[in-house]
């Protein structure tokens, strides 16, 4: 592959740094519809917005715009091209900068949920709209970028107009040998550098953390936390009339009745004693008529 000298390279050696919270990435991409569009240089995809904003990046939230394929990759991944690159544009709700999500697409014999869309992408353009300016009503059941973004570690950089998500190679697309060839017969390579000045790498990946688009909840595990689920059980608040036998406050009671029974019993036996000593043996009076 050709290398682009202009272009960032995406490599973990040319990494400044981790950046987590500020290059956080969560997504839930709706199912789409989509019109592709040869544009001689690239395949131009249209995605329906339906009034949603199903990406937060930076705590902003964004739309997605377009969908581009080229070949070969716009991006340099470890000092080479790959055989193609699937790029996604985002604009932001509020205003600021684009945000663009690449990925990089090789040659395998391997497949994937992402590939066989992308294979499918590929072959309707190819004999639908092969040449440049020609258009075509994709009719691919459940697409969605749900199923082409990985949800794997990815690389962050920011040039004068945009915000830039790229995966690295090792999370690239899968495509066969037939649909590249389709696919560099119908467009033609399109060098568009890609300078950045710091390239940044996001370990734990996508939807690590926080909420996307009206109310839709992207679950997280943070890290270092555990995935066990534990049972608490809180005291109830209640006064119960039953006094229980372990009950400390039982034994003081107790302890306070015996005491008053052995007082009073000792008090006559006492006065038993006293009588006897000064008057005499007691005797019983016995009253005749």
């Amino acid at each position: 592959m050709s290398t682009n000298n202009t272009s960032i390279n995406i490599s973990t050696q040319n990494s400044r740094g981790v950046c987590d919270l500020k290059c956080a990435y969560n997504f839930n991409y709706p199912e789409s519809n989509l019109i592709a569009k040869n544009m001689g240089v690239m395949i131009n995809l249209t995605y329906d917005n339906a009034n949603t904003s199903p990406v937060l990046y930076n705590n902003q939230k964004y739309k997605v715009t377009t969908i581009i394929i080229v070949s070969p990759s716009i991006h340099i991944f470890n000092n080479s091209n790959a055989a193609a690159e699937i790029i996604i544009e985002h604009t932001a709700e509020m205003g600021g900068q684009n945000l663009l999500v690449g990925i990089p697409i090789v040659l395998s014999s391997e497949s994937s949920d992402a590939s066989n869309f992308i294979n499918e992408i590929i072959a309707s353009v190819s004999n639908n709209a092969p040449a440049q300016g020609e258009s075509t009503n994709l009719n691919i059941s459940g697409f969605s970028l749900q199923k082409i973004v990985p949800k794997k570690p990815f690389f962050s950089y920011t040039d004068n107009t945009s915000d830039w998500i790229v995966y690295g190679i090792l999370s690239a697309i899968p495509l066969n040998s037939s649909s590249l060839n389709s696919l560099t017969k119908i467009i033609k390579p399109f060098p568009l550098p890609t300078p950045g000045s710091e390239l940044f790498y996001n370990p734990k990946g996508p939807n690590a953390t926080g909420t996307v688009g009206d109310g839709i909840y992207i679950s997280c595990q943070p890290t270092g936390s555990s995935e066990e689920e534990t049972d608490v059980t809180y005291a109830k608040n209640t006064t119960s009339a039953t006094i229980s036998f372990n009950n400390p406050i039982f034994f003081i009671l107790l302890l306070i009745v015996a005491g008053c029974i052995i007082f009073v019993v000792l008090f006559f036996v006492l006065n038993y004693v006293y009588n006897y000593l000064t008057n005499g043996k007691p005797k019983l009076s016995i009253k005749t008529t």
